[in-house]
């Protein structure tokens, strides 16, 4: 086996953590092979504060060999070279006098440098990319990189790019497959849904996790004037009751009042009805809430694209047409733009849910 191949079984053990589990931290899996080329031992991080990878598998190594002396080490991830809720893996690595260390990521964190720490020791250091690793932890990259959550845009539309009619109905654009790939993908590997109160009162959805057990999740809603909090609106849906998650609200507003239970204010600079997105991804990512699924109206789209913090779009496309000019568009920006000043995308998948074409796109700034 080579080095790609090691690399990408390591990928696998990684794969198998839940993602909400381990956050903020990212996928890693790690296995040890011996002189003969044969695994003896395997491990991945599986929750945030406990044992990384490496540890597991160098563990599991030793318990089966207590010399490791020949052996490499496969890991998906750069080992951390810096102590935090666990000490340093480079230290274990060194312990057990392990010659061969073999990366498939680098890790972005600054605070990170266990190659350099790995190779100034002695070890003989091969650092093999492997895009699957990399693309593996795109939310953990985005977080260490641009310090805000991953956002991931989600629409279900007409042909031509209507998310609703003149009286903003839109149940239902797409097909029930197409809804159901939103809950067992999209909303399960979210960490919070952001959308406006607007949306929330108009639609009054319930906004959680329904696949084989309903789920609750975090919901963040833009809402200058606390619309939410109105005495009308407290049978809205979104006030399931709630074990571990919260509504957040976003507004420049102070309030005084007691709140719901489950319900947090997050105050952020306004500029009429718009706020401050890059002071809220903070925030978010403060709280751990490390990627985010928008799903909201045309205008907040809008903004989130002009403030280029959108990094992946997921777009249901039904086959079905809206040619009212006053019916809802996914994207609704009076600012004059130019064909030269389009926003680009990458393709990154195609799926066919029946009728329904769903594409994912990454978004170039």
């Amino acid at each position: 086996m080579t080095s790609a191949d090691y690399l990408h079984t390591a990928f696998l053990l990684a794969k198998r953590a839940n993602s909400k589990n381990i956050r903020p931290n990212p996928f890693v899996g790690a296995i040890v092979v011996d002189d003969e080329g044969k695994i003896i031992g395997e491990g991945y991080h599986q929750k945030a504060g406990e044992a990384h990878a490496e540890v597991l598998a160098i563990n599991d190594a030793f318990a089966k060999s207590k010399d490791l002396s020949n052996s490499t080490l496969y890991v998906s991830l750069e080992p951390c070279s810096h102590s935090g809720k666990t000490p340093p893996c480079t230290h274990l690595i060194l312990e057990h006098k392990i010659p061969k260390v073999v990366i498939g990521s680098m890790d972005p964190n600054p605070l990170v440098s266990g190659a350099k720490e790995l190779t100034d020791a002695g070890v003989n250091v091969e650092i093999c990319i492997l895009p699957e690793i990399v693309e593996l932890n795109n939310t953990f990259n985005i977080n260490q990189l641009n310090k805000r959550p991953k956002y991931i845009l989600k629409a279900a539309t007409t042909l031509n790019g209507k998310i609703s009619d003149r009286l903003g109905n839109s149940k239902w654009i797409s097909n029930d497959k197409s809804r159901n790939y939103v809950h067992q993908v999209l909303r399960t590997n979210a960490d919070a849904i952001l959308t406006t109160a607007t949306t929330v009162i108009k639609d009054n959805a319930t906004m959680n996790i329904r696949v084989d057990e309903t789920k609750e999740l975090n919901l963040i809603i833009i809402d200058k004037q606390l619309d939410i909090l109105k005495e009308e609106n407290k049978a809205l849906n979104i006030f399931y009751k709630r074990e571990k998650t919260k509504i957040y609200l976003v507004t420049n507003k102070k309030i005084e009042n007691t709140l719901p239970k489950h319900v947090e204010i997050i105050n952020v600079n306004m500029h009429e009805e718009e706020c401050d997105l890059n002071e809220l991804s903070t925030f978010l990512l403060n709280k751990n809430i490390c990627e985010v699924l928008v799903e909201a109206g045309g205008k907040l789209n809008a903004s989130l694209l002009k403030a280029k913090i959108v990094d992946e779009l997921n777009i249901f496309i039904a086959p079905s047409l809206l040619i009212d000019n006053s019916s809802f568009n996914l994207f609704n920006s009076n600012e004059l733009q130019s064909i030269e000043n389009s926003i680009q995308l990458s393709l990154q998948e195609t799926q066919n849910f029946d009728s329904d074409i769903m594409v994912k796109y990454k978004v170039l700034y």
